[in-house]
């Protein structure tokens, strides 16, 4: 694999990330969002699944060690979010399959913001270490980086 696929792929990993974050801000403003659009769990999304899959040629590289506890935090602080959502409540199970979101109460709008505002925060930090790992892809020389992947 040369050093401009590994990019690209990375790239494509950071995009996946960056659309999953803009789903949860979807859902947080009451828009419809299918559930597997924002997968809870931290393997399932795009990046999680390029992160734990070709990913883990780079797995030798410290800057990519340093992307994995932002993201698995990042999927906790979602599923706190989604659970504030989509507690029950006296909307119908109907409404919710349908990306329908009643009007959440004052305490739990404010909770959701709060856990929107530490997500926001989180996602921050693990764009920080996707940046810090393309850095390092780019300084290495095309035969050592393609090793990895051997």
């Amino acid at each position: 694999m040369t050093k401009k696929e590994i990019i690209n792929q990375l790239r494509a990993a950071k995009t996946a990330h960056l659309q999953w974050r803009a789903y949860a801000q979807a859902l947080i403003s009451g828009l419809p969002v299918e559930q597997d659009q924002v997968p809870v769990v931290h393997t399932r999304c795009k990046f999680g699944q390029w992160y734990y899959g070709p990913g883990q040629n780079l797995s030798s590289l410290p800057s990519y060690e340093a992307i994995e506890v932002p993201h698995e935090i990042l999927h906790q602080v979602y599923m706190k979010l989604f659970k504030v959502i989509f507690v029950e409540d006296d909307r119908s199970a109907f409404g919710k399959l349908f990306g329908a979101k009643g009007k959440l109460s004052k305490k739990r709008q404010e909770e959701a913001d709060a856990l929107m505002q530490n997500l926001l925060s989180v996602s921050r930090t693990l764009l920080e270490a996707i940046a810090l790992l393309e850095q390092d892809i780019q300084g290495m020389a095309e035969d050592e980086l393609t090793a990895l992947f051997d």
